[in-house]
């Protein structure tokens, strides 16, 4: 992933998995400084992962499925 952390992408994914969130919401649940945090959500979004709809980010179908499958393997693997 180059210059993104796959920590910051699993945490962002998790948050959403809960519910949409407000940017500001997610900013500061997420505990990244702001410009990490934007910096991964663009890839979010640019990879079809996350949508904004009506000021809230969502997770898109393709989304939900990935964040499911990572979460699901890091259980797995992990416990």
């Amino acid at each position: 992933m180059g210059r993104y952390s796959v920590d910051a992408v699993i945490r962002l994914l998790s948050l959403l998995l809960e519910r949409p969130r407000k940017k500001t919401e997610l900013w500061r649940l997420s505990r990244l400084n702001y410009n990490s945090f934007v910096k991964h959500l663009n890839l979010l979004v640019e990879r079809g992962l996350v949508a904004e709809r009506d000021g809230y980010y969502t997770l898109t179908d393709r989304g939900l499925r990935e964040a499911k499958e990572i979460l699901e393997w890091l259980k797995r693997t992990f416990q």
